[in-house]
C-alpha cells in the first residue's frame, strides 16, 4: 500500500518546478507538442512538484499512482490522464511504467475557446474516443512514414477537443454531491451491475428522484452509463489482450456474445472483432 500525503494544495509556493522524469526511450517534436516514450523504474517516488505546461498521458504497460487537489488515483496500462499547467502532484511507481507523454504548449489549449477553462481540471479522460484516439496517436508516434508528423497533430487536436467534452461536462461539475457518490459507486462497480435500491441508499435519495436527477446532470439514463461504461472497458480488453470474444463478452456483463456484439457496434460502429483488428 503506498501511502501519499492527503494535503496536496493547489498552489505551488514552495515545491520545485520540474520536467519529466523518467528514461526517455524515444521524443518527437511537432507543431505545438512535445511527444516522448518514457520509461519509469521501479520504485520510483517523485514528491509534490508541479511542470510549466499542461501533459497528457497515456499509459501504455504499468501502474502508478498520482496524488493532487486532495485526490490520489491509481494511473493503469489503457488509461489516458490529462494533467493542467501548475498542478501540483506527487507520483509513485511501485511496480515501474511505461507512458507516452504528450506535453502541450499553452497556445493550443487557448485555441479550445470555451472549452479551455475545463481543461483546467486533472484527471482521466474517459470514453472509447479519446482512448481509442490514444491508441491511434502511439501507433502514428513509432510509425516511420514522413506523414506520421500530420497524422500525430490532427489525432492530438482530436483528442484535446475530447478531452475538454469528457473531463467536465458542465451539468456533471454542477452535479450535487450525492449524486457524485452515486456515480464515483457506478464507476468503481458498473461490472457488477448494482440496484436501483442500493443506489438510492447511498444517495439517500428516492429512487424516481434519482433517476431523474441523474438524467439530467449527465444526460443519460443509469443504465445506459453502465452499458457505456462496459463497451469502454471492452475497448480496452480487445486492443490490449488476446482474450476470446465469448470471454470479453462475460467479462463485461453482457449476457452473451450476440448481445454484446450488438451493443458494441451501436456504441463504437464498429463489430469488436473490426475493432482488435484496426487497434
Amino acid at each position: 500500500m503506498i501511502s501519499v500525503a492527503p494535503n496536496c494544495e493547489k498552489h505551488t509556493v514552495g515545491y520545485p518546478l520540474t520536467g519529466i522524469a523518467g528514461t526517455v526511450v524515444r521524443r518527437r517534436e511537432i507543431s505545438g507538442f512535445s511527444i516522448s516514450d518514457n520509461v519509469y523504474p521501479e520504485g520510483l517516488h517523485l514528491s509534490r512538484h508541479y511542470h510549466k505546461d499542461a501533459y497528457l498521458n497515456y499509459i501504455l504497460a504499468g501502474e502508478f499512482s498520482e496524488c493532487y487537489a486532495n485526490t490520489r488515483a491509481t494511473c493503469a496500462a489503457g488509461m489516458l490522464r490529462f494533467l493542467p499547467p501548475e498542478e501540483l502532484h506527487e507520483n509513485n511507481y511501485g511496480s515501474g511504467a511505461r507512458c507516452l507523454i504528450v506535453k502541450i504548449d499553452s497556445s493550443l489549449v487557448s485555441r479550445l475557446g470555451e472549452h479551455e477553462s475545463v481543461l483546467s481540471t486533472p484527471g482521466e479522460v474517459q470514453g472509447f474516443a479519446s482512448t481509442w484516439l490514444a491508441n491511434r496517436l502511439h501507433r502514428e508516434f513509432v510509425a516511420e512514414d514522413d506523414v506520421a508528423p500530420l497524422a500525430m497533430e490532427g489525432v492530438l487536436l482530436e483528442i484535446l477537443a475530447e478531452s475538454a467534452r469528457a473531463i467536465g461536462h458542465a451539468d456533471g461539475i454542477r452535479a450535487p454531491k450525492w449524486l457524485k457518490r452515486v456515480r464515483e459507486r457506478l464507476e468503481d462497480g458498473y461490472l457488477s451491475s448494482p440496484s436501483l435500491t442500493e443506489l438510492a441508499e447511498i444517495g439517500g435519495v428516492h429512487q424516481v428522484h434519482l433517476s431523474r436527477e441523474f438524467r439530467k446532470h449527465y444526460h443519460c439514463t443509469i443504465g445506459e452509463f453502465i452499458r457505456k461504461r462496459r463497451v469502454e472497458h471492452a475497448c480496452r480488453l480487445l486492443s490490449q489482450t488476446n482474450t476470446t470474444l465469448s470471454e470479453i463478452a462475460l467479462m463485461c456483463g453482457f449476457s452473451d456474445q450476440s448481445h454484446f456484439s450488438a451493443m458494441f457496434k451501436a456504441h463504437v460502429g464498429l463489430t469488436p472483432a473490426k475493432f482488435r483488428e484496426m487497434s
